[in-house]
């Protein structure tokens, strides 16, 4: 192998596919990254076995090859060049790679053979629709926060992803909050989303939706195919790829957790509530990030109150319809969904002290959030 491209192309490709690159893992080879010539010039691959990213950098290829290198050490290293092209080239027979760029007359880097490193999926036939990057980061912002840590639970570590014609809904919960976000899509042909995709839900890890969206830029379409053995799904931009293993599993039937219409409704400023939420949390720390909301007279009150630490209250002026409510949640849950939603005032619903609340963006219906109550002394 021996090709020239940009040292800035190359890092930047590689800070991508270095998101697949498990910090813990018992197989050297996953440390690494493959580096192999293709028709674009150079392309890069690395996977964890359960996520697979790759991404290509133009390059002039003079000899083809490949090999895998260790993807910490060549991302640093290549971080530090500021050139404007780099040569590099393999000797196979001691599989070292010899680097040339500027200051840098010869620098070797030991690799592994690129034939121990593991084949990625192929993508297979199966429902592909077009998403917008600018719909589908804050989709996955949205709804990635409220699924579950524990892998003790895997379907709950994922997101429940259901096509359903040009409607793609994501759904994720922990078992104390659940976050469901629909938004539009068109089938991968340039129709109106079709029937092919009718009826066909996976459960995707949310970190490998995570990992998407930063690597989405904000701007342009993505393409996602489900495999017709619905062990893997793909996502498609025009220069990289990601690849997961889908979560194999019986998801919850989480609408019948959403409550259909609620006695009292509070719409109030994001911003504000967001603000006065986190200053008073501060005080709930040492209280299990417990914070109580009570409505009184055109406005709302958050509280928190520690023993140990102190008290602290807030109020907000807010539109009240239906009954008062006194009720308590988790801090870190309200705070998350008030600052992933975008719309000026938010929209609250609450059907007593011991019921689910239901957060939503004031005006819109793509987006609920519910979150369980914590069970205080009001």
């Amino acid at each position: 192998m021996k090709l020239t491209c940009s040292p800035d192309a190359l890092g930047h490709a590689l800070q991508v596919v270095s998101r697949a690159v498990s910090p813990r893992t018992t197989l050297p080879i996953l440390n690494n990254v493959l580096l192999e010539t293709s028709p674009e010039g150079l392309r890069l691959t690395a996977t964890n076995l359960e996520i697979g990213i790759v991404d290509h950098v133009d390059a002039e290829v003079q000899a083809e090859g490949a090999v895998t290198l260790p993807a910490k050490l060549l991302t640093e290293f290549v971080a530090q060049l500021h050139d404007s092209q780099m040569e590099l080239e393999l000797d196979a027979k001691t599989q070292t790679l010899s680097v040339r760029c500027g200051a840098y007359k010869d620098v070797k880097i030991k690799g592994i053979e690129a034939g121990e490193f593991p084949a990625l999926p192929a993508r297979e036939d199966g429902v592909k629709v077009i998403l917008d990057q600018a719909e589908l980061i804050p989709a996955i912002d949205q709804t990635v926060v409220a699924a579950s840590n524990d892998d003790g639970r895997p379907v709950l570590t994922g997101v429940l992803t259901h096509v359903d014609g040009k409607n793609i809904t994501l759904a994720a919960t922990d078992g104390h909050r659940l976050a469901v976000r629909t938004l539009t899509a068109q089938s991968a042909d340039g129709g109106s989303g079709g029937e092919d995709g009718a009826g066909e839900s996976v459960i995707i890890p949310a970190r490998a939706l995570g990992e998407l969206g930063r690597i989405l830029k904000g701007e342009g379409t993505v393409e996602m195919a489900l495999g017709r053995s619905g062990n893997h799904v793909f996502f498609k931009l025009p220069r990289i790829e990601l690849m997961s293993r889908l979560i194999e599993g019986t998801y919850p039937n989480y609408s019948q957790v959403i409550p259909e219409q609620s006695n009292t409704t509070i719409t109030v400023s994001t911003k504000e509530l967001h603000e006065r939420t986190r200053g008073v949390s501060i005080f709930a720390r040492d209280s299990a990030n417990v914070v109580r909301i009570k409505t009184e007279a055109g406005e709302i009150s958050i509280s928190a109150n520690t023993s140990e630490v102190g008290s602290s209250e807030a109020s907000v002026g807010a539109e009240i319809e239906g009954a008062d409510i006194q009720i308590a949640f988790n801090s870190r849950y309200l705070l998350d969904v008030l600052s992933l939603v975008s719309t000026d005032k938010v929209a609250m619903g609450f059907n007593g002290p011991l019921s689910p609340g239901v957060v939503k963006p004031a005006g819109k219906d793509d987006y609920t959030y519910v979150i369980m109550p914590v069970r205080v002394a009001m």
